[in-house]
């Protein structure tokens, strides 16, 4: 049989090995161990145990199933396995819990200042701020793990002091995912007094010198190059580039996983094989580099992940055995959930795990179906691999994101190739930066591979519908799974006609949601999560309109997400940047028809916003009332002209909604602030939602002022982990004495209010 023959051979369906059920017992119990552990170190309670008794019960009836049921002998390994995957989850993630626990009590009463921080990896970076996961210790000994969050780069492995202070997690979606991750409380550090690089190991030593001549916090495409080669990402995540690869659904290429391995090993593979080094040499000096390269980009567990089942795979083959992708893989992930059964709650390492299984399981059988439909062997096989990794890991996506990619599959296509080639050629190249005479070209191709990467990024990320908005709860993101949970059964062979037609079905599907949003959009106030900045927009129908801009181009991603094509009006409330700082790049990318700002104030304008053609500029005075689509926005404040200048001379607008029965009162007061909001509430009076002003200060409200506005609720736009402290308790504090309910960006991400006949309805991009 030719080749040609081969490819059009109907895969088997795949084997699934009774290790499958071992590894599934394990991760139900420990999820559900771990999440009642989460309660008690959340609510500071006893928290509900009933529950657990779940596990030897189930436990139980698969050991009597597997004895006594003949028609379930074929399954007999199976229900044994799931039995003792029950069991031995629930052991390790108790005896975690109560490390877990343990190690909380110990941190009660402590001050930051008595502790020593040793940073465990790279920094999440937000709004200037970084946060790590570091080892708490006292005394010599380790105490817990624990968020740190600070105003400087610290590196891995440092020794740290400072003065701060030590916090439970708040009980809402981002404490509970730090929590299920094992960092029991969070430490925010006011001013470091010391911090000790130590002694790092080589490994270390060389990162940290590659991260030093790359720089990645100075360009980009310098910040793309440190992805790939080093494993570290924070930089290019905090500029807008790394938007561009949650767009264009190609963030995977930046984490270092069985596809980096694969190229270093054949990079790495081609030098060995230029040696007389015996095969099994050869085997064994690729194992041990691969190996390294994954300690040396940090240790992610998908990197982890990756490098055991290569080097399993290896094994077998050394050893002459039949290879099963499926067994190592469910093998890799039960070691390492008993090692360490939080890292069931990683992203990045569900993200792995689910792939890889979609891709083993389904990827031979849709590279098939588009050879069916004509497609070269070649872009069949990239394709299917993008598809069935996305669509397989949709129920971890989609609540996370809220977004999913329809350019994903052609983007991966173009852009795969583009930074396998840049991982390739930096490997090689970027050692050399540490050489001083050489320094100055050792990065000349990796920059020019990596400028490529990103113009076919922002290219990809540009297309208009590139990426829709999904709702986070919606039940939708299941039927995904569990069609291919069908189609893994059922097995049926590809024909090419219906396939077409499904095809068909489902481009006509995907213009469905850009039609929608640019011409039905429902009535909607989204407060845009842009950051320690403020952006809000207001929409119905084919209408739509922006107040403030936020800080920079997240701006950009965050309208992209919410899926709007166009902007009828940008309202400027004043000239602080965190509230038109992202204006000139939403006019880059956005058609816009009207700036308005408050009146005279346009004369101290910035100049990038000025002069750009096909936009008009309009100032708006007290009393003056637009309309957005149904709504109608009516200037409250300022009574005067201003310069746009300070806090005081923001403008005030007050939405009202009212159609079919539905009704909605909110008000937006972008930074005002108490003796500002004072002058205009009795005029107010009782609304539906305070979008409260100047990042929910300690100066933005107060009883008083809630008891005439009596909001339902309240919202902040803040950035995480902010120096100011934003949202202050004072406020919070006074919106729930009030009665009210708060929300904050933070938190919750994107928050959504709808009207409705009842008065409104809220929904987050987090739940």
């Amino acid at each position: 049989m030719s080749a040609t023959e081969r490819e059009h051979v109907m895969p088997p369906r795949p084997l699934i090995p009774w290790t499958m059920a071992l590894c599934a017992g394990m991760c139900m119990s420990c999820a559900l161990v771990l999440n009642v552990a989460a309660d008690a170190l959340l609510r500071e309670q006893a928290p509900a145990v009933g529950p657990l008794w779940a596990i030897p019960v189930a436990a139980a009836v698969f050991v009597v199933l597997a004895q006594s049921c003949a028609r379930l002998a074929p399954l007999k390994r199976w229900l044994y396995a799931a039995s003792v995957g029950l069991v031995a989850g629930a052991v390790v993630s108790v005896w975690w819990a109560v490390g877990a626990l343990s190690a909380s009590k110990a941190l009660d009463g402590r001050a930051a200042s008595s502790l020593e921080f040793v940073v465990q990896g790279d920094p999440s970076i937000n709004d200037d701020v970084y946060s790590y996961t570091c080892e708490a210790r006292a005394d010599g000994k380790n105490l817990a793990t624990v968020r740190l969050s600070c105003d400087r780069e610290l590196r891995v492995g440092a020794h740290v002091r400072v003065i701060g202070r030590v916090s439970r997690f708040e009980n809402d979606a981002y404490g509970r995912s730090r929590v299920l991750r094992g960092e029991v409380r969070k430490v925010k550090a006011v001013r470091i007094v010391s911090v000790d690089e130590g002694s790092p190991g080589p490994l270390l030593r060389l990162r940290n010198g590659l991260l030093g001549s790359i720089a990645p916090a100075t360009d980009p495409a310098r910040a793309l190059i440190a992805g790939v080669v080093c494993g570290r990402s924070a930089e290019l995540r905090a500029q807008q580039a790394g938007d561009w690869f949650s767009v264009t659904g190609t963030a995977h290429l930046i984490a270092v996983s069985g596809s980096h391995l694969a190229i270093v090993g054949f990079v790495i593979e081609g030098v060995l094989q230029k040696t007389r080094c015996s095969r099994g040499l050869q085997r064994a000096i690729l194992a041990i580099t691969l190996v390294g390269y994954a300690a040396f980009t940090g240790a992610s567990p998908s990197a982890v992940r990756a490098c055991c089942m290569v080097f399993a795979t290896l094994v077998v083959n050394g050893a002459g055995r039949r290879r099963h992708g499926l067994s190592a893989l469910f093998v890799t992930v039960s070691i390492f959930v008993l090692l360490r059964p939080t890292v069931l709650f990683e992203m990045g390492f569900q993200l792995s795990c689910v792939s890889v299984f979609a891709i083993l399981c389904f990827c031979p059988y849709a590279t098939y179906a588009l050879g069916e439909l004509g497609v070269p062997t070649g872009i069949a096989g990239m394709l299917s691999v993008t598809l069935c990794s996305q669509l397989a890991t949709l129920p971890i996506t989609i609540p996370a994101f809220g977004t999913f990619s329809l350019i994903a599959p052609l983007a991966n296509a173009f852009i795969g190739p583009v930074v396998s080639v840049l991982l390739a050629v930096s490997i090689v190249l970027v050692p050399f930066s540490l050489v001083a005479p050489l320094q100055a070209w050792a990065l000349v191709v990796p920059m020019i591979s990596a400028r490529c990467a990103l113009f076919f990024e922002q290219l990809f990320a540009a297309v208009p519908g590139a990426s829709v908005s999904v709702p986070p709860d919606t039940f939708w993101i299941y039927v995904v799974p569990l069609a291919l949970l069908v189609l893994l059964v059922w097995w049926p062979r590809p024909q090419a006609q219906p396939m077409a037609a499904g095809l068909v079905c489902l481009a006509l599907l995907a213009g469905i949601p850009y039609v929608y949003w640019d011409r039905f959009a429902p009535p909607s106030v989204t407060v845009l999560d842009v950051g320690q900045a403020d952006a809000i927009l207001v929409r119905q129908g084919s209408t739509v309109a922006l107040v403030d801009c936020g800080l920079d181009e997240r701006v950009v991603a965050a309208l992209v997400r919410n899926n709007v094509h166009h902007i009828d009006a940008v309202f400027v409330t004043h000239w602080d940047e965190d509230h038109w700082g992202g204006l000139p790049a939403v006019l880059e990318q956005f058609s816009v028809g009207t700036i308005a700002v408050a009146a005279d104030a346009l004369e101290d304008a910035p100049a990038q916003v000025l002069n750009r053609p096909g936009v008009s500029y309009r100032q708006v005075r007290r009393g003056d009332a637009l309309d957005i689509g149904a709504f109608r926005a009516r200037v409250m404040w300022p009574f005067d002209s201003v310069d746009g200048e300070g806090n005081e001379d923001s403008l005030v607008l007050l939405l009202i909604f009212a159609q079919e029965g539905k009704r909605l009162r909110m008000l937006l007061t972008g930074d005002a602030e108490l003796d500002q909001e004072r002058e205009i509430v009795q005029e107010v009076g009782d609304i539906d939602v305070l979008k409260l002003g100047h990042h929910g200060s300690k100066v933005s409200v107060d009883g008083e002022l809630l008891g005439v506005l009596r909001p339902e609720l309240s919202v902040a736009s803040a950035g995480e982990g902010n120096r100011y402290g934003h949202p202050s308790d004072e406020c919070v504090d006074a919106v729930r004495a009030a009665g009210g309910a708060f929300a904050c960006t933070i938190e919750h991400g994107d928050i959504t209010v709808t009207p409705t006949a009842n008065g409104f309805a809220m929904r987050c991009q987090r739940p």
